[in-house]
């Protein structure tokens, strides 16, 4: 690209003739530009679905167990999305706007972000994740971007990189055997990852009782969950909805803390032995 100033310049130092074809080039090369950010805004997406999503990681090389064995299931998904549809009815065509903590892979992001979007084109969702090796996967959010982007959804995403609290352990403190055949420990990785900490609490200082629902698929300690819970209704808006995932006999501290909740000012709506739905009956710190 060739700049106006160079061009006038030019002009003093090359005939006339070259100069009119400097300028040319420069706007042609402009209307190519154009022409390519059209084509490709106009460029179709592939459906999502979970299925859809699942072949995708799968044609890039992960595995099964990496896709399927670190994501919330198909039928989960669809559970969540039903109870959405029906606290927030489709009537409603404003834009919605959630949070979504833990990302892996994107199967649930992608899950979300496409449903708000299918509600209203300027639906939001904010994700919050740290970005660290997560069984036996290093840098999983490449394979975030890359899933956004082939079903078209990266336009309704904000991606935040960091803690949703304090840095914490990876994996609940597994050890995996990862790529390569090398094994992560996330004893002795902790010392060198790094990511933004009390991202949720940061972000309920910008955008407290903004947010319509929010997922939770982070850590898995139970005062971990119990303060990230408290911290994320500080960014639901009055009637918001809490989805907790991993909510059952396997995992007893989520299960046990999505009962006390609904001890406090929140309402148990559905579960279906995996995820846990609750919606806010009054807004932070209020009373009925």
């Amino acid at each position: 690209m060739i700049s106006p100033t160079v061009i006038s310049a030019v002009k003093y130092l090359v005939p006339q003739g070259l100069a009119q074809q400097l300028a040319r080039s420069k706007s042609v090369a402009r209307w190519r530009v154009g022409s390519y950010n059209t084509a490709q805004a106009d460029k179709g997406n592939p459906a999502y679905s979970y299925r859809a999503a699942v072949e995708f990681h799968l044609a890039r090389g992960l595995t099964p167990g990496h896709v399927v064995g670190g994501s919330m299931p198909g039928a989960s998904l669809s559970f969540c999305s039903e109870a959405l549809d029906n606290l927030f009815p489709t009537t409603d065509d404003r834009p919605l706007m959630g949070v979504h903590v833990g990302n892996f892979l994107g199967i649930s992001l992608g899950h979300f972000v496409d449903y708000v979007r299918q509600r209203n084109k300027n639906s939001v969702v904010v994700s919050i994740d740290p970005n660290l090796t997560h069984r036996g996967i290093s840098d999983p959010q490449k394979h975030v971007i890359a899933l956004l982007t082939h079903f078209g959804l990266q336009k309704n995403a904000i991606i935040i990189v960091g803690y949703s609290l304090n840095k914490s352990l990876s994996n609940d403190g597994t050890a995996f055997t990862g790529e390569n055949g090398v094994e992560y420990d996330p004893y002795t990785s902790f010392q060198t990852e790094q990511a933004c900490e009390d991202t949720v609490t940061n972000l309920s200082t910008l955008y407290a009782g903004r947010f319509d629902f929010a997922m939770v698929d982070g850590n898995h300690e139970g005062s971990h969950l119990s303060r990230e819970t408290e911290q994320v209704g500080f960014l639901l808006r009055p009637g918001g909805v809490l989805i907790l995932d991993d909510v059952s006999d396997a995992w007893s501290h989520i299960k046990a803390e999505y009962g006390a909740l609904q001890s406090k000012d929140w309402r148990g709506v559905s579960a279906d032995g995996r995820v846990g739905i609750l919606q806010r009956a009054y807004g932070p710190g209020s009373s009925s």
